[in-house]
């Protein structure tokens, strides 16, 4: 009987200094693993992947055409859809504005 007393008071301290510490000591783990790798390295590890991004998104590529391509299905959709003339003209205003931002 002893024992089980001895071990309910132990447990009993044990869940009062955890109510205090345990709050904190999960905010600092969730703040360490929000951390980006990054921080503790000086190198850039992406930069080798700018001449696939370039060749995959770039001026050259053709994910270009299929964006316009897409912009304009939508584009005629939509006016199909609202018959509303404006978003008909919207749809090379967007589609110029795509075309400069790709560039």
């Amino acid at each position: 009987m002893k024992c089980s007393a001895a071990l309910n008071d132990l447990s009993i301290k044990w869940y009062l200094c955890a109510r205090q510490f345990l709050p904190f000591l999960m905010i600092g783990i969730a703040l360490l693993c929000l951390m980006p790798d990054s921080c503790f390295a000086a190198e850039n590890r992406l930069a080798g992947l700018k001449s696939e991004v370039g060749a995959t998104f770039g001026a050259d590529s053709d994910v270009p055409y299929f964006l316009l391509l897409a912009e304009g299905l939508a584009g005629a959709y939509a006016y199909i859809k609202t018959k509303n003339i404006a978003v008909l003209a919207g749809v090379p205003v967007l589609m110029v504005f795509t075309h400069w931002a790709l560039k």
